[in-house]
């Protein structure tokens, strides 16, 4: 209890500080953000065996990207809007992909994250302490980058998975964060998600988050509550396609992704 009381006390005085001092602040709530991700990391872990039980393994991701969510939403004072959130409950099973800016793009994935989906990330993330412990139980997909052979092996495995478990698959496919001084852009897409709904025979589902920059940004120390806007574009169809057309359309969703997302974003306030 007394550890308890030091850490309330110790976030009391940060709070106080970050009235004068905007770094005090900003890793204020990096704390707090690093606390909600435990918390809800362990409530996954506590319900995989329920969700064992029940046949619905991939659904332990769900958990913890709901207890996630509503668990911000009161710290750190992030509330999401969804705009063809119908789109989402008929699309399934899928390959989602959405733009990556942040860490806080964990928030989006909070709220918009469906049942039975799993997480296709990087080797390393399994060895996360709480994250990638909940990942192992809910069965997400690792690669290693750069290895062939593993990434053949993800495209067989969830190709399986998405067909005989209807489970669908989140991607990022930039591949990484994109920050941008200007405004809201995308980095070019990577064909990975594209070449697994191929082999999947499932369709692509683009999911369009707005700019964060009046929301978060790493670089000026700023961070503060609001109202995150989602963007969900209509399934993109790979029926009668061939491999080699897959670059194409997925040089088009990029741009109908491009479109939605300065179309949601608000105009960039100086911090």
């Amino acid at each position: 209890m007394h550890w308890l009381l030091w850490a309330l006390a110790v976030d009391m005085c940060l709070a106080l500080g970050a009235l004068l001092v905007r770094k005090l602040g900003f890793y204020r709530r990096l704390v707090h953000f690093a606390l909600c991700a435990a918390f809800a990391s362990t409530a996954g872990i506590l319900s995989a065996p329920i969700m064992w039980a029940c046949g619905k393994r991939a659904s332990v991701n769900w958990v913890v990207a709901r207890t996630f969510y509503y668990t911000t939403r009161v710290v750190l004072g992030i509330n999401v809007e969804i705009e063809g959130e119908d789109i989402l409950q008929r699309a399934r099973p899928c390959v989602m992909i959405g733009n990556h800016q942040t860490m806080l793009d964990l928030i989006m994935l909070g709220r918009v994250f469906p049942m039975q989906t799993v997480i296709l990330a990087k080797k390393s993330v399994s060895y996360y302490p709480f994250v990638g412990w909940f990942m192992r139980l809910a069965d997400d997909i690792f690669i290693s980058r750069g290895s062939k052979q593993s990434a053949s092996g993800m495209f067989q495995r969830a190709s399986a998975e998405l067909r005989a478990k209807q489970v669908s698959v989140w991607f990022f496919p930039e591949g990484t964060r994109g920050r941008f001084a200007d405004g809201p852009d995308l980095l070019p897409f990577k064909v990975g998600a594209f070449l697994l709904a191929y082999h999947a025979q499932v369709p692509v589902l683009p999911v369009v988050v707005m700019d964060f920059h009046n929301l978060h940004n790493s670089r000026r120390f700023w961070s503060t509550g609001g109202t995150l806007k989602i963007k969900i574009l209509e399934p993109v169809s790979l029926d009668g396609l061939a491999e080699d057309d897959l670059k194409p359309l997925m040089d088009r969703t990029r741009e109908s992704m491009l479109v939605e997302l300065k179309r949601i974003s608000p105009p960039r306030t100086t911090h």
